[in-house]
């Protein structure tokens, strides 16, 4: 598409490059590349003037090209050499970003940012907040703020809470470790000051049910359960190619998922990933979904292909490339 447009517009000082994240740790770091494809558009100097993360909005990546063209007659200044009537053209990346952190905090009912995962925290007071939702029994879903120096950032002056974890319920901020400490020593806990009780899981991982009321706590549990079909059919679909792994493409967690992600990239194609590692809910529920016990577990165009040695078989048959690519050489 950008090629095309290069043609049309003439753009012809503007160099497009394409890297592997898997093949540049390094860079993906640097850049805190989470998800494929990113977009960065940089200055000559090699600064970064805006990103997209996903790219999955054409519409937002080639409206910003648009502009580098226009703007290609004169150099483009750097981030510190921008001047304020140039901040119009930060807007499509700032409402991207914007979009990307309310899709982020309504992912799940119960959904906490923290530092690293939980298993695996990466400071004391994200590791408090994860015992406190624990053992309040409640499912809840976690982001990695390490992995992603633009949410770390942006969900700073969006929430207008300066430090981490944070907590959000039903979309809305809570707040950090000590409103979760205040909140734990009132009568009922977390659980009862955050009216949760419809969602405190049994040991079996199973919603509670209220033995005053058990058929409209059934009702309520299956809404629950409804809601959470709806998001992983969200996530499904979210990319054509949709891989759920454990880690994320440039730094994959497990060696089965790093297989995965070699085998996608070897055919060049567009494909985006989820780290069911940062998502309790998700990584259990897609299990049951799918009726697959295991991951990766890769979705074409919404429907399961399998695991590793399913892609593996298709990729020795030749089947793997037509379902990749629709069949286009």
């Amino acid at each position: 598409t950008l090629a095309q447009q290069q043609r049309d517009s003439g753009g012809s000082n503007i160099k497009f490059y394409r890297v592997l994240a898997e093949e540049a740790p390094k860079l993906s770091m640097k850049h805190n590349v989470t998800a494929v494809p990113t977009f960065l558009f940089c200055n000559s100097d090699g600064s970064v003037i805006a990103r997209i993360d996903g790219g999955e909005d054409v519409a937002l990546v080639t409206q910003f090209y648009s502009k580098l063209v226009n703007a290609s007659s004169t150099a483009l200044p750097s981030p510190s050499q921008q001047q304020p009537q140039q901040s119009n053209e930060q807007t499509p990346p700032q409402q991207s970003l914007e979009q990307r952190l309310q899709s982020l905090i309504t992912s799940s009912l119960i959904m906490l940012f923290m530092k690293g995962t939980p298993s695996s925290p990466r400071c004391g007071f994200s590791r408090q907040a994860v015992e406190m939702l624990t053992s309040s029994n409640v499912s809840f879903g976690t982001f990695d703020i390490l992995q992603d120096e633009e949410v770390r950032q942006g969900l700073k002056t969006y929430s207008d809470w300066p430090t981490y974890p944070q907590l959000y319920v039903r979309g809305e901020l809570v707040g950090g470790l000590d409103i979760m400490k205040e909140m734990l020593e009132e009568e009922g806990g977390l659980v009862s000051q955050l009216e949760l009780e419809d969602y405190v899981l049994q040991r079996d991982g199973g919603l509670s049910k209220s033995p005053t009321d058990e058929g409209a706590t059934t009702n309520r549990n299956d809404n629950a359960q409804e809601a959470l079909k709806t998001r992983l059919e969200t996530l499904i679909n979210r990319h054509r190619v949709m891989l759920f792994m454990k880690g994320i493409p440039s730094a994959p967690r497990c060696g089965f998922s790093r297989q995965i992600v070699e085998i996608l990239d070897s055919f060049g194609v567009s494909y985006d990933a989820f780290n069911i590692l940062e998502d309790e809910e998700v990584r259990q529920g897609l299990k049951e979904f799918s009726d697959w016990p295991t991951f990766p577990q890769l979705y074409v165009e919404g429907d399961l292909v399998g695991g590793l040695d399913i892609v593996k078989e298709m990729e020795e048959s030749g089947d793997l490339k037509d379902l990749l690519t629709g069949g286009k050489d």
